[in-house]
């Protein structure tokens, strides 16, 4: 057997330091009831692993009370989001008058829009939202809360209970006619004369129509998640979150986003275009002053979409996340229905965005049929360039306390082995395990 070194031995303590200590917790929003047509669109305060920590993974879907997954072909999952708020926790004199603020991720749409740092919709259950060591979301940093808030967590949940519906696309796909709006919503908003479908057409408490007799019970259920993390220390690196929207029209860099979130695909002329592929493009520019590196990016469609990419600006090719389609009954495997985006997690140091650069976004529906509501965003997290040879960058990040406590544990180990070496050559094996 080879002799381990005592700097190999400080290598591997060094590098595992972080990975063996990932803890996991599952949340539940409060209950969700909802019946056959209705749509349920609401915000709660949600909860999050607490203190200052990474996350390393997130996935969340639709359940019953016994945590019974429920099929996106009964309940159809728009979308969810959580998003990180800074609200007054105490009345302060200084923050009197002061409302609640979107902390948001990175950007890069204008104000509110899009403001996740983690979301999805129907393809949640098989989009991989997990990140490569050592990689990681921070929360609950206390330097970047202002003064006199704290960090909170809203959660939205978009559902839609396709149960017994005349046309359940319609429905999922948010057609005004099926909703039986024409120009004003339940809740009051105006529609566009021109306005075919989308966000605006099934808002909370709106109901799509159902075939007539149908009986269908109202369900409670339960939006839950389960979250990895570990306390935020030296040796792991954070990520920015950015969230890219192929409908940001925009001329010219200098000017500020325009992201609109859903978009029209009208239905193609076969006689004309027998490819019936209708493409929406963007150009967008990431806010960073410094070379970063892509660690991670997925993409988010609808029914009818086939793919979004992301280029550099000579053209080169970032990422290509392409959709998964369902094939069964079973939630997961929900036939005709997106159940999962391919993710691309670049290798270290082989994407990298530069300052100003100019990102290309390219999203491609099927048109064979006319599709209302549709979205294409990216979803983008970098991080600063790291050394290339390292471990995790563990070597030159981890706090002196670590590497000393490290190092003086592989010394004793190295130590004591040659110690039991020098005396198996002299005296023979000795069990160490008296009987």
């Amino acid at each position: 057997m080879e002799k381990v070194g005592p700097f190999l031995v400080l290598w591997l303590a060094v590098c595992s330091w972080s990975l063996v200590r990932a803890e996991f917790q599952t949340f539940r929003s409060p209950v969700i009831s909802i019946g056959p047509g209705d749509v349920s669109e609401q915000y709660f305060r949600t909860k999050m692993p607490p203190g200052h920590v990474g996350i390393k993974s997130f996935f969340g879907e639709m359940v019953e009370e016994d945590g019974t997954p429920v099929p996106v072909s009964e309940l159809y999952l728009h979308h969810w989001l959580v998003v990180r708020m800074h609200t007054k926790k105490n009345d302060d004199a200084l923050l009197r008058g002061m409302k609640d603020v979107y902390a948001g991720n990175d950007g890069i749409c204008q104000g509110s829009i899009l403001p996740q740092t983690f979301g999805s919709g129907s393809e949640t259950r098989h989009t991989s939202y997990s990140l490569p060591d050592p990689y990681v979301v921070e929360i609950g940093n206390p330097d970047e809360v202002p003064y006199g808030y704290e960090e909170v967590w809203l959660l939205n949940v978009h559902g839609i209970d396709t149960r017994g519906a005349i046309n359940p696309r319609f429905c999922l796909e948010c057609r005004c006619e099926s909703y039986n709006i024409s120009s004003v919503t339940s809740a009051g908003f105006h529609v566009p004369e021109d306005y075919v479908g989308g966000l605006r057409c099934c808002h909370n408490n709106e109901h799509c129509a159902v075939k007539e007799g149908f009986q269908g019970k109202k369900r409670d259920l339960y939006f839950q998640y389960t979250v990895e993390f570990l306390p935020m220390e030296p040796s792991l690196v954070p990520v920015n979150v950015y969230l890219l929207d192929v409908t940001d029209d925009r001329t010219s860099m200098e000017e500020k986003p325009r992201c609109k979130v859903e978009y029209h695909v009208e239905q193609c002329d076969k006689s004309k275009d027998s490819a019936c592929l209708h493409e929406m493009k963007a150009v967008a520019s990431l806010p960073n002053e410094k070379e970063v590196d892509v660690v991670y990016v997925n993409g988010h469609l609808h029914i009818g979409g086939h793919n979004i990419e992301l280029r550099h600006e000579d053209g080169g090719l970032i990422c290509n996340s392409e959709t998964i389609y369902g094939k069964g009954d079973e939630a997961g495997n929900e036939a005709g229905y997106v159940v999962g985006m391919t993710a691309c997690y670049p290798e270290r140091g082989t994407q990298r965005i530069k300052p100003g650069e100019e990102l290309h976004i390219r999203a491609v529906y099927s048109s064979e049929e006319e599709h209302t509501g549709v979205m294409g965003l990216m979803y983008i997290l970098t991080a600063e360039t790291l050394p290339e040879k390292d471990c995790h960058s563990f070597m030159w990040k981890t706090s002196g306390a670590v590497l000393v406590i490290a190092l003086a544990i592989s010394i004793i180990g190295f130590s004591s082995y040659r110690y039991i070496s020098t005396k198996r050559s002299s005296v023979g094996y000795e069990s160490l395990v008296q009987p």
